[in-house]
């Protein structure tokens, strides 16, 4: 996970990866409450985080612009 989260550093950048990062984060928050909360996983059981990197580079890609540009209207 680690080499997954370097390359997708080194392929999109700053401040692309802030928010590749911040939608593989909310992104996996959702699905495991989603699985916590349907009694398919436990509060204990591991979910693997590298499809969320993947999930969040997408993100960035197709709308990274965009959602750059409403970070810095509220900021």
């Amino acid at each position: 996970m680690v080499f997954l989260a370097t390359l997708i550093g080194f392929l999109l950048g700053f401040p692309d990866i802030v928010i590749a990062l911040y939608a593989a984060f909310l992104t996996g928050a959702m699905v495991g409450i989603i699985l916590i909360l349907r009694r398919k996983k436990s509060l204990k059981a591991h979910i693997p985080f590298g499809p969320f990197l993947i999930i969040g580079y997408g993100i960035t890609i197709m709308w990274g612009e965009q959602i750059l540009q409403i970070w810095r209207l509220l900021w």
